[in-house]
C-alpha cells in the first residue's frame, strides 16, 4: 500500500477505534490502485454494534474534511482528505448476523442488489478487529450452503430473461433510453448468475468486466458475445444486441 494511503487509513481507523461500538474496520481493494487512477478511493467498511456517533460528531472527529456528505437513506460518509476520496460505509453487526441466519435457515430472498457487501467483508484488508466477530463472519461466508447459491442462480436467471424481454421491446419500439436501462439490468443479472454458478461474491461494478471474464466456469463463446454487448458501432444496433443477449441467455440455461 502507498505510504500516504496507509497513513490516512491508519489515522481514520484510530479515530474509529475510539468509538466503543466499533467492532471491525475493513479496507477495500481500490486503495491499492495508483493515486491518479480515477477508480482510486479509500473505502472502509465499519462494522458496529448499537449506534454510531452523530454525523456532525463524525465529521469533527475525522478532522473536518472537505466535501463531507452523508448519503441520504444510507449510513455512509464521503469526503476528501488531502485531496484523496474517502468512502466509509457503516454496517450494523446485528443486520449482518440476521442476513447470515436467514441464509442458513433457507429464508433468504433474492434481491438484485447483488453480493458486493459480502465481497467486501470477505476479502477486504482488516485494519481493526476488536473481537473474533469478523473472523467468525468470514468463516460463515466461506462455507455458505448450496441452497443459497441455487437461489441466487435461479433469481438472477429469471431476472436475466425478464430484462431480455424488455430489451427486445425497446428494440422493437426504437426506444434508445429504455434499451440502455434494459441492457444495464440484463448485464447486471447475467453477471450475478455467473458469479453464483462459480460460488463467488460479486466485486465492485468497477471491476466487473475483469472479474467476470476470469471466472473458471463460463458458457461457450461467452467472452466474444459479452464484449459485443459492451461495444458501440454501426454493426451493433439495438436489434443486433438483443439477438446477442438472447444467445447469452440461452447459453446459461443449462448451467447449475
Amino acid at each position: 500500500m502507498q505510504r500516504k494511503v496507509a497513513r490516512i487509513s491508519e489515522a481514520l481507523t484510530e479515530t474509529i477505534a475510539r468509538w466503543e461500538t466499533a467492532e471491525a474496520v475493513v479496507l477495500g481493494e481500490f486503495a491499492e490502485v495508483k493515486l491518479l487512477d480515477p477508480y482510486f478511493t479509500i473505502s472502509l467498511d465499519v462494522c458496529y454494534t448499537a449506534s454510531l456517533p452523530p454525523r456532525n460528531d463524525r465529521r469533527e472527529q475525522f478532522g473536518g474534511p472537505r466535501s463531507f456528505d452523508t448519503v441520504p437513506g444510507f449510513t455512509e460518509d464521503r469526503f476528501l482528505i488531502e485531496e484523496l476520496p474517502v468512502r466509509i460505509r457503516y454496517q450494523e453487526t446485528t443486520r449482518i448476523e440476521l442476513l447470515l441466519k436467514r441464509i442458513a435457515d433457507g429464508q433468504w430472498v433474492f434481491h438484485e442488489s447483488g453480493t458486493y457487501p459480502f465481497y467486501r467483508l470477505a476479502y477486504g484488508q482488516v485494519l481493526l478487529q476488536r473481537t473474533s466477530w469478523l473472523e467468525t463472519v468470514r468463516g460463515t461466508l466461506a462455507s455458505l450452503p448450496e441452497h443459497y447459491w441455487q437461489m441466487l442462480r435461479d433469481g438472477a436467471r429469471i431476472a436475466t430473461s425478464y430484462y431480455l424481454n424488455d430489451l427486445r421491446a425497446a428494440a422493437h419500439r426504437s426506444d434508445s433510453l429504455f434499451a440502455l436501462f434494459s441492457m444495464s439490468r440484463f448485464l447486471q443479472n447475467l453477471c450475478s448468475f455467473l458469479f453464483a454458478v462459480n460460488h463467488s461474491f460479486e466485486p465492485s461494478p468497477r471491476m466487473m468486466t475483469e472479474k467476470v471474464l476470469s471466472l473458471p466456469r463460463l458458457p461457450d463463446g461467452f467472452q466474444g458475445r459479452f464484449e459485443s454487448l459492451l461495444r458501440e458501432g454501426p454493426d451493433l444496433s439495438t436489434d443486433r444486441k438483443a439477438e446477442i443477449a438472447e444467445l447469452l441467455t440461452k447459453s446459461i440455461l443449462s448451467m447449475t
